[in-house]
């Protein structure tokens, strides 16, 4: 049973200033716009994370079970990497694991190893730290939104994104 979710480490913003200079061909060593394409990056990741209600910061969650997790992950398909310890009722310790991945986009963790003996009585005994990273097609439209922001005159701006870029969130939107 998961008991505790956490998220330890937010890491930086998924595409950098010099993937949107290219996309734009702006110049590599004008730094005049790198204020503003910083700006405009963060916007553009905001406007994705609102419209998919998801996170897309690189980021590191730290699971805490009551028992060896069966089943699928509460995280997001973009885990790409996953560390998993025991608590053997003194200490923590490593535990050799596989981070499997399906194609309906669930996650799970497997053991490589016989599991110690595990205590019973319901506290935390296992910890699962996830990392996970920002899909390509939402990497896409953050650095499309910040290229159509930056080179796209002011009165020539619709208020919502074209419907060719917003249509690259369409695979990671909720659609309950």
């Amino acid at each position: 049973m998961l008991l505790t979710e956490a998220i330890d480490e937010l890491g930086d913003e998924p595409v950098t200033i010099d993937d949107v200079k290219v996309s734009a061909r702006i110049e590599p060593d004008i730094t005049e716009l790198d204020g503003q394409i910083a700006t405009l990056i963060e916007s553009a990741r905001l406007a994705a994370e609102h419209e998919c209600e998801r996170l897309f910061l690189p980021r590191t969650v730290r699971l805490g079970f009551s028992a060896w997790p069966g089943g699928i992950l509460p995280v997001p398909p973009e885990a790409y990497t996953a560390t998993a310890q025991v608590f053997d009722g003194e200490a923590w310790a490593p535990v050799n694991a596989t981070l499997v991945k399906y194609m309906d986009g669930g996650v799970s963790i497997t053991p490589n190893e016989p599991l110690p003996p595990l205590p019973e009585d319901g506290s935390e005994c296992v910890r699962v730290d996830v990392e996970i990273g920002c899909p390509a097609n939402v990497k896409a439209y953050i650095t499309a939104m910040a290229c159509h922001q930056l080179t796209t005159p002011t009165g020539a701006r619709l208020a919502n994104p074209p419907a060719y870029l917003a249509g690259l969130l369409d695979r990671e939107r909720n659609w309950q």
